[in-house]
């Protein structure tokens, strides 16, 4: 059997995969603009714990990319059924990860943005601010990027 592939097929695949992966980007971004306006302390904070947020994030998405592989294994090895099985593995996985990345940010981003910001007590005090609010988002976000995955 052979397979064609046209542009047409890699843009309905990749798409949700480009504009998932966007999406922590476009939140960063939108907070970074309404916090420019607030003031220079918030806007500086936002740029470091925005970076220290997409770089968790992308800790995720990393073991998503893992998944999909596993996933396209086992439809190559014409096992449909265990793809279930790999998919929801990988769906407990990421949560525990988010879990374990959630209490890394709410407990010890004290010490270790203490590391960096030793130097501004405003911008390390707003930072963790940003972070305490933020570190929810990493179950939806983990938990999107399992759902993509299956693409």
């Amino acid at each position: 059997m052979q397979l064609e592939i046209t542009y047409r097929q890699i843009w309905k695949i990749s798409a949700p995969i480009m504009l998932g992966s966007a999406a922590q980007n476009v939140i960063a971004l939108s907070d970074a603009v309404l916090l420019y306006h607030k003031g220079e302390v918030e806007f500086a904070a936002i740029g470091f714990a925005g970076v220290f947020y997409i770089t968790i994030a992308a800790i995720g998405y990393s073991f998503s990319r893992g998944g999909q592989i596993i996933i396209a294994r086992r439809m190559g090895e014409q096992r449909p059924g265990a793809v279930g099985h790999a998919f929801h593995t990988m769906l407990i996985f990421e949560w525990a990860l988010a879990l374990l990345m959630w209490l890394f940010m709410r407990y010890a981003t004290p010490w270790f943005f203490q590391l960096f910001l030793d130097h501004s007590p405003e911008i390390y005090l707003k930072s963790l601010e940003y972070i305490h609010y933020r570190a929810f988002g990493v179950f939806f976000s983990y938990g999107g990027i399992a759902l993509i995955s299956l693409y």
